[in-house]
């Protein structure tokens, strides 16, 4: 049986990897990485903010927990393969942090991310009730 969140991904995700990518790839970008203990290859499209020489996005999938003291990471990046480090963030504060940089920067990541806005910004109770229900903010460091 094919998961909702799987189903959910197919759509991006196919349209992450094919010439049709510019539609999309200035704010999402495809993550791949092996799971730590099952050795199980994982992709996820996700919604991602450059900042310098790395990358922020959150998720409140199980996956993030492969990410939590470090592991290598490629990312599907503007339709080009980059590798780097990701790190799932296990201070509440830094988690959202990259929160609120996604919700600013990115205006469909808010719904996407399951936030409610009131008079047209997420607040800060919102955001720390995400992190509080296990949204993580994830930094990828490039190269």
């Amino acid at each position: 049986m094919v998961s909702l969140a799987r189903f959910g991904n197919a759509f991006p995700t196919l349209i992450l990897r094919s010439p049709l990518h510019g539609l999309m790839s200035r704010r999402y970008a495809i993550i791949e990485f092996t799971g730590r203990k099952s050795g199980r290859r994982y992709t996820a499209p996700v919604a991602y903010l450059l900042d310098g020489d790395r990358i922020l996005l959150s998720t409140d999938s199980g996956w993030r927990r492969n990410l939590v003291g470090g592991a290598p990471v490629q990312l599907l990046l503007r339709g080009r393969k980059v590798a780097g480090s990701g790190t799932a963030l296990a201070d509440p504060v830094a988690s959202a942090a990259v929160i609120r940089r996604l919700v600013d920067a990115i205006p469909s990541y808010a719904r996407l991310a399951g936030l409610a806005r009131q008079n047209g910004r997420v607040s800060e109770e919102e955001i720390a009730g995400a992190v509080q229900r296990g949204r993580v903010g994830i930094t990828v460091m490039l190269g």
